[in-house]
């Protein structure tokens, strides 16, 4: 499609306009044939026939044009402006933004013009034209549109391949139909670069203004950053990557703050971008037409975009399971958005390609680090009290099992952070059942052994107790996770609530049985301390919450059970019958007499006082240091901060005590996951 310029709109309708009235011949024949009788010709369908309704109709016949959308041809060596050419280099910055942002090529990229007409523009094919416009100069568009347009297709390139990967998922998560558009996929990127550099070189020896002059290169020069970052190797490559991307955000802080008029409704430029290009383009499904957003959109679009690479340098320089999983979980719970495609699927690539971890680790690093991280030993000293307390056969065993089903289940877990959310959401219901058959094989086999010493035991027993602790921690982001994504029914907060308490109950527990075992000079040591207190905090909301929201409770019994079976299905498999117990057992029937017991507290329980005692203990760990998670410290400390403020929200229109219950409005409570994605906010009054 590339260097097509036959874009003619002069026509009315397809194949000419001689056609011959056969109507007559069709009565005629008609007239021999019986009621409700169909003739179909071979291979033609009564499906067939009825899309012949789609012609002519603007909702289904995306290649009709009505009038109001007929605008002049395009003619792509049309005398520009520099200002005219700043705007389109502009858009084509929206247009990138668009298509990481979910859109279609043919809805974002490919409406640019240009991209099909670079033949068109050739500088090798043009011949000096002798009244050029010295304002107005031909080699604006064949050097700068030009490079421009080559160092945009290349960028969407590099970032196919990356996307082709099978990390995110193709219509799901991006669109990578090419509509048999090439993006230079057989030209080096080193080519292109250079294409830019040539560009800039020209605009300094032109009579432009310096200001123009500054103009265009600063967007020449921010195409070449994007591209050098989408061809760099992050884990080879880093100090040249901060310096890129600092580069890259000081050419848009100059580009945002420059002047820049709007274009007169009469300019050429205006005509570059065809919303509906995709009626002249081969697409396996019909195109909504989209307009692009107003370019101060596009920036803040960019300027994220750039921002999530320093993020993306962070993690690759931090060897750090607990890091990875919090980088994630931070910003989903700040309410900060999905993370690009693009750059959810680098991450999973960068993680673990080629069979190297980060690029320069073994698979059994996962162990070693999941141990470190969860118990604060290290995969030796396990290995060291297996083998010293049991047959050398077993050990063997217990090693393969061990290094075979962690790294299984831990390298799709850290993966699976830069899924697409609903997806994540599922790939956690199914990791746990695979933590909890771990631990079910750990119980067992640690039971065979016997430790020659209190302290070799003590390891043994902790060790099944690391798989539980990362099966509970997926149980509650499940549980928290479907108040993100608005899953529930309002009868179904309370009940998701008081499991939510049941599974940190679980969770504190685990921690409690887990920490005289880990060294207290660790990091695991701190961050279990840390996780202890918070967890305590999450369970006093969310039995508050119980309290407050059973008045939704209005369904009969079978439905409530109905919807609780098919929300947790995840916890009702089969293959939990052949294991040890998952606690906490989601057991339905015990909801009633817990709300009932909760409920009939009356003055010994104080949910506004509940609410205090969660934020005051919000506030203390949001004032301490958690240098132990690096770029992530502030995060963490931002989201303390902003859950100990809802919990001051919330304690303003809980009742004193559940005396007062009965007179709750729960009007009051308003689910606003951008605001707050886990618990409800107060509405205004």
């Amino acid at each position: 499609m590339t260097g097509y310029s036959e874009f003619d709109d002069g026509f009315d309708l397809p194949g000419g306009d001689d056609f011959i009235d056969v109507t007559d011949l069709f009565v005629a024949g008609g007239q021999d044939m019986v009621p409700e009788e169909v003739l179909f010709m071979d291979d033609f369908t009564l499906m067939d026939a009825l899309s012949a309704f789609e012609i002519g109709e603007p909702r289904l016949d995306s290649g009709m044009i009505i009038e109001e959308q007929r605008r002049p041809s395009f003619k792509p060596l049309t005398p520009l402006l520099p200002e005219e050419v700043c705007w389109i280099l502009d858009r084509s910055f929206a247009c990138e933004m668009e298509w990481h942002a979910g859109k279609t090529l043919s809805q974002s990229v490919f409406t640019l013009l240009f991209v099909h007409h670079l033949p068109d523009i050739n500088p090798e094919y043009l011949v000096p034209e002798d009244d050029e416009d010295p304002a107005r100069p031909q080699w604006l568009i064949a050097l700068v549109i030009r490079a421009a347009m080559l160092g945009l297709l290349k960028c969407c390139d590099l970032a196919w391949r990356e996307l082709s990967k099978n990390r995110v998922h193709d219509v799901e998560d991006w669109q990578g139909e090419k509509c048999d558009v090439s993006l230079l996929e057989g030209i080096d990127a080193e080519v292109v670069s250079q294409i830019l550099d040539r560009a800039c070189d020209w605009l300094r020896r032109s009579d432009f203004p310096d200001a123009q002059v500054a103009a265009l290169i600063d967007r020449l020069l921010l195409r070449k950053v994007l591209l050098e970052l989408y061809r760099a190797d992050p884990l080879n490559g880093v100090d040249q990557l901060h310096v890129d991307i600092a580069a890259g955000l000081g050419l848009l802080h100059r580009i945002r703050t420059g002047e820049q008029d709007p274009l007169p409704p009469d300019s050429p430029a205006l005509l570059a971008i065809d919303p509906h290009i995709a009626r002249r383009l081969p697409n396996f499904m019909p195109i909504r037409v989209t307009d692009l957003p107003p370019q101060s959109k596009s920036w803040e679009a960019l300027e994220a975009f750039l921002e999530y690479w320093q993020e993306v340098v962070q993690l690759v320089t931090s060897p750090s399971l607990l890091k990875w999983e919090s980088a994630v979980s931070l910003r989903y719970a700040l309410g900060r958005g999905v993370p690009p495609p693009f750059h959810r699927s680098l991450l999973q690539s960068l993680f673990f390609d080629r069979n190297l971890v980060l690029g320069a680790y073994p698979p059994r690093w996962l162990v070693d680090r999941f141990f470190q991280e969860s118990m604060g030993l290290s995969y030796d000293s396990i290995l060291d009290a297996l083998e010293r307390s049991a047959p050398e056969p077993q050990m063997v065993s217990l090693r393969d099992v061990i290094e075979r089903r962690i790294t299984r289940i831990i390298l799709p877990r850290i993966r699976s952070n830069w899924f697409n959310p609903p997806r994540q959401r599922r790939h956690l219901m199914k990791e746990v059942l695979e933590w909890h058959s771990l631990y079910n094989v750990l119980l067992k086999d640690v039971a065979r052994h016997r430790p020659p010493d209190e302290s070799t035991a003590a390891i043994l027993s902790a060790v099944p107790q690391a798989a539980q602790l990362w099966r509970l921690s997926a149980c509650r982001k499940i549980i928290l996770s479907g108040f993100q994504q608005e899953l529930y029914a309002p009868e179904e907060k309370p009940i998701a609530y008081w499991y939510l308490a049941r599974v940190l109950d679980a969770h504190i527990g685990c921690i409690e049985n887990l920490l005289p075992t880990v060294p207290p000079d660790t990091t695991a040591f701190r961050e279990l301390t840390y996780q202890a207190q918070h967890l305590t905090a999450l369970q006093t909301i969310s039995t508050t919450l119980v309290a407050l929201t059973a008045g939704y409770i209005a369904s009969p019994w079978r439905r409530i059970s109905l919807n609780f079976l098919r929300r947790y299905k995840w916890l009702f498999n089969p293959q939990f019958d052949e294991l040890v117990p998952a606690e906490p057992i989601p057991d339905l029937l015990a909801f009633p007499d817990a709300l009932k017991d909760f409920l009939s507290q009356d003055d010994s329980y104080s949910p506004s006082a509940s609410l205090q005692l969660a934020q005051d203990v919000l506030t203390q760990l949001s004032e301490q240091s958690y240098d132990w998670l690096g770029h992530w410290a502030s995060d963490r400390i931002e989201y303390l901060h902003n859950l100990a403020v809802t919990c001051s929200h919330l304690k303003k229109v809980a009742p004193e005590s559940l005396l007062k219950l009965p007179n709750f409005d729960l009007g009051k409570l308003k689910w606003i996951p951008e605001v707050q994605p886990w618990f409800p906010t107060v509405s205004s009054p």
